[in-house]
């Protein structure tokens, strides 16, 4: 019998920085906001791991959110470091007999071993776009949830009406 394939979907949340040369702060915020806003940022896939190491590949569908709102300066050759904020809509694409098993688990990016971070790496041809990582969490979006949530409002609606 042929196992049929779920799809499960979640929101990555992540506070990122990136490392970029420009002259003033100004034009490295306005620089990293050309260069990487949500609408030409290209993320196929992102590696998360469950808290027993175990790897998943999970599917970017679109980045929600794309904020840049602080800037720092390194004191090494006009190189700034920009702060934001992202957040991808994800999925993953399993059996169902193990579904239950995988969504009730926390998914992480394993840290660099070079930063002692997570990284998370843009891939754009030849050009990598590296950033770093200082928070992130991962929120199932189950279908029951989403139908729990409908009902909740539909109660009160009517408990409105009534």
């Amino acid at each position: 019998m042929e196992q049929e394939d779920y799809i499960a979907e979640a929101t990555f949340h992540a506070n990122i920085s990136y490392l970029i040369q420009a002259q003033t702060k100004k034009q490295a915020l306005e620089q990293v906001a050309y260069e990487l806003d949500q609408t030409n940022i290209l993320l196929n896939e992102i590696t998360l791991e469950n808290e027993l190491g175990d790897s998943h590949v999970f599917t970017v569908q679109e980045v929600e959110k794309m904020d840049w709102y602080d800037v720092n300066h390194t004191e090494c050759c006009n190189q700034f470091r920009v702060f934001g904020r992202m957040q991808l809509l994800i999925t993953l694409r399993k059996q169902s007999d193990t579904m239950k098993d995988v969504e009730q688990s926390t998914y992480h990016l394993s840290q660099s071993l070079v930063y002692g971070k997570p990284v998370l790496t843009i891939s754009e041809g030849y050009k990598h776009i590296f950033l770093t990582v200082s928070q992130h969490k991962m929120e199932w979006k189950t279908k029951l949830q989403e139908a729990e949530k409908a009902k909740e409002t539909e109660t009160i609606l009517l408990s409105k009406l009534a």
